[in-house]
């Protein structure tokens, strides 16, 4: 069992259990890192927990799978959530729900886990897969090109219990690229939630929502963050796309 959440065993062996694999899967990460690394056999060291984090980076053992990482993004602003305040968000993408436990038991990735574990205090780990929505925004399809790398554009993530939970995109200036349901948690803290909303908005429109006081929730997220790698957008115009 990792120190850093629970395991939704009746949700994770479900995925053993399905007559189709079902894919593809955006496992979207929600991070808090220990301010010094704790490695569980007690080795001494002087790196940080995201420095612990970066050196997990399990680039090669994601593509072993045929995953890959779509979205990587340090939070720069918490604008609603409780008293777990999230560093990094991101997003791997898995061609099926079970290749997520097939990297899991391969020996390469447990091996470098154990960076994961000592760098990670809590993390959030739940399967998404986009609704209709998340082809179109109000101009039409959404284009593939955009990011939220681009120097023009932060990254809002709003992670909610209920799809109808009031929406911050709403009313100030910002660009839809992805609306993706929940189907459960693989880690976490029991919490469930039902929706994971994805827009670019620019740093006015940034500065305008982290003006506003800091809203308390117990049951729903929202950051700013600033995307190193952001593919969310391009993921869904692969034609060879499953929702399901």
């Amino acid at each position: 069992m990792p120190r850093y959440g629970v395991l939704n065993d009746a949700y994770l062996g479900s995925w053993l259990q399905r007559d189709e694999p079902g894919g593809p899967m955006w496992a979207l990460n929600l991070m808090k890192y220990r301010p010094v690394a704790d490695y569980r056999d007690g080795r001494e060291t002087s790196l940080s927990g995201i420095e612990a984090d970066d050196v997990y980076s399990p680039d090669e053992e994601l593509r072993a799978v045929g995953a890959r990482i779509i979205l990587l993004a340090p939070v720069v602003h918490q604008l609603v959530g409780d008293d777990t305040v999230w560093d990094r968000i991101a997003i791997a993408q898995y061609p099926y729900r079970a290749a997520m436990i097939e990297m899991n038991m391969r020996d390469d990735f447990q091996k470098a886990h154990a960076h994961k574990e000592a760098g990670m205090e809590s993390t959030i780990v739940l399967a998404s897969f986009p609704n209709e929505a998340s082809f179109t925004n109000e101009n039409g399809p959404i284009p593939p090109q955009l990011s939220g790398t681009d120097p023009e554009r932060l990254l809002l993530l709003q992670v909610v219990a209920h799809p109808d939970h009031h929406d911050l995109a709403e009313g100030i200036e910002a660009t839809r690229i992805g609306r993706f349901w929940v189907e459960d948690w693989c880690i976490g803290d029991h919490r469930s939630f039902a929706e994971a909303r994805f827009d670019l908005v620019s740093p006015d429109a940034a500065e305008e929502l982290i003006a506003r006081a800091p809203v308390r929730d117990d049951a729903n997220y929202a950051v700013i963050a600033d995307p190193a790698i952001d593919d969310v957008a391009r993921s869904l115009t692969d034609p060879t796309r499953v929702l399901f």
